[in-house]
């Protein structure tokens, strides 16, 4: 994330705040906007996606299709979050 905060801080405290400054800040509350929505709907996608186990904890036959649903849903969270780039986030999460 930029320093955009940072940024609307100190024009709010001096008071010159100018169109740039307030089209980087829409442009990043628009893409922060984006992402929060992708993420919804990838937990939608969770949630209503039934586990493939029944009650003795033996395997159903959805479970072909829930390891598609979620390795695609864990997939596309991952390109969300970042975790092909190195980030202060990703640097300090342990590796497994």
């Amino acid at each position: 994330m930029s320093d955009i905060k940072e940024r609307l801080k100190s024009a709010m405290a001096t008071g010159t705040a100018d169109s740039a400054l307030l089209g980087d800040a829409l442009r990043e509350i628009t893409e922060l906007r984006q992402r929060r929505d992708a993420f919804e709907e990838i937990l939608i996608v969770l949630a209503r996606t039934e586990l493939p186990w029944d009650d003795e904890g033996n395997p159903t036959e959805g479970l072909p299709h829930f390891k598609e649903r979620y390795r695609n849903a864990m997939h596309e969270a991952s390109q969300l979050l970042g975790l092909d780039m190195r980030s202060t986030i990703t640097r300090t999460e342990p590796r497994t």
